[in-house]
């Protein structure tokens, strides 16, 4: 392996490794969602959410950065295959688990409400865990990545580069300022080949495979600190203007995420790569990386677990803090004993 190619794949560690644990601080700060004007706790859950919202759209790019290249080696027949047992089994085993969790834990559902319309629906929309939404467009981008993959490398940086800015001006920005000032303007133009996720794929592709000048990291970092602002503030002025959550910042598609998330990306590839070169520092992210993924499909669990247990108060800014760091332990230690036993990394791979 090239040190070229060993560099991306340590700020890849990083990235996972940080995103993850930013998709439990946003869960367990779900209190965000029950808006309260008056009540301290939802301007902290604020911050919170906005400060972790890069984390789906990164997760979106380290898929475009580590998966467009893998007809260098395998085919496509091993590549679905090796996305069916990393990714599509799990979440087949979890979400059926989630039935079983809700109906005689939770007790949020009857045996009456798992009817096979219900069971259908729920593995298709990913809603039996609520949190499992994820997967659905993630699978659409598997299935779509043969195409971008498909595309010569010698033509990648233009032809992503076009489609890239294509789709941030037409299917982000303007939207978006058509929202903020209220515009009485209909626009139905959109760059479908990029549309969704699909647009975080190429430039997860671009941002990690060519090198970014100074000059333009900087210029990409004021971006994204622009766009974190126009999330946090606007989110925040708006909704206690009209009473109630307004999202017109929000939205991972949106322009203050692009730009944030964007930024974040490039931070994790040239400040992450430079504290990547540190042993200790890269020992211990490696060691984390392991158990990202099995973050992701154990967290919802334990953190239903913890608050009926405890009868915990969710709004207290102790428990959001400190409640993330406590289910990475309790994740990775049920994670190593279920990978004890035969076939376990097939259930949390």
């Amino acid at each position: 392996m090239s040190e070229a190619s060993n560099k991306r794949i340590q700020f890849i560690s990083l990235a996972s490794v940080i995103s993850a644990l930013a998709v439990v601080f946003m869960h367990v700060n779900s209190c965000f969602w029950t808006f309260d004007p008056t009540a301290r706790w939802w301007k902290s859950a604020n911050v919170i959410e906005s400060v972790c919202y890069f984390a789906v759209p990164v997760f979106f790019m380290i898929s475009g950065a580590t998966l467009l290249d893998y007809n260098k080696r395998y085919g496509l027949k091993e590549y679905f295959k090796k996305r069916f047992f990393k990714a599509v089994l799990p979440y087949l085993i979890w979400s059926a688990a989630g039935i079983f969790f809700r109906l005689f834990y939770l007790g949020d559902i009857k045996p009456a409400d798992i009817t096979p319309e219900w069971v259908i629906s729920g593995f298709l929309s990913g809603n039996i865990v609520n949190v499992y939404w994820f997967f659905i467009p993630l699978f659409c981008v598997y299935v779509a990545i043969p195409l971008f993959a498909a595309v010569p490398e010698e033509r990648r940086k233009k032809t992503f580069t076009f489609i890239s800015v294509a789709c941030f001006c037409i299917n982000a920005l303007v939207p978006f300022l058509i929202k903020v000032f209220a515009w009485d303007i209909s626009f139905p133009a959109a760059v479908r080949v990029g549309m969704g996720y699909l647009f975080y794929v190429m430039v997860g592709y671009l941002l990690s495979k060519y090198d970014i000048k100074p000059i333009h990291r900087i210029l990409i970092y004021a971006a994204a600190a622009a766009g974190f602002v126009l999330h946090l503030a606007g989110t925040h002025y708006y909704s206690l203007n009209a009473g109630e959550i307004v999202k017109t910042f929000k939205g991972y598609e949106n322009v203050p995420s692009v730009l944030f998330s964007i930024g974040m990306f490039v931070l994790f590839r040239y400040a992450g790569g430079f504290l990547m070169r540190a042993k200790a520092f890269s020992a211990v992210i490696n060691f984390f990386s392991g158990y990202t993924f099995a973050l992701y499909l154990l967290h919802w669990f334990v953190m239903k677990i913890i608050i009926k247990t405890f009868e915990v108060n969710t709004h207290s800014i102790v428990y959001r803090i400190i409640t993330p760091f406590i289910i990475l332990g309790i994740t990775m230690g049920v994670t190593a004993l279920i990978r004890l036993i035969p076939g376990g990394r097939k259930i949390l791979p």
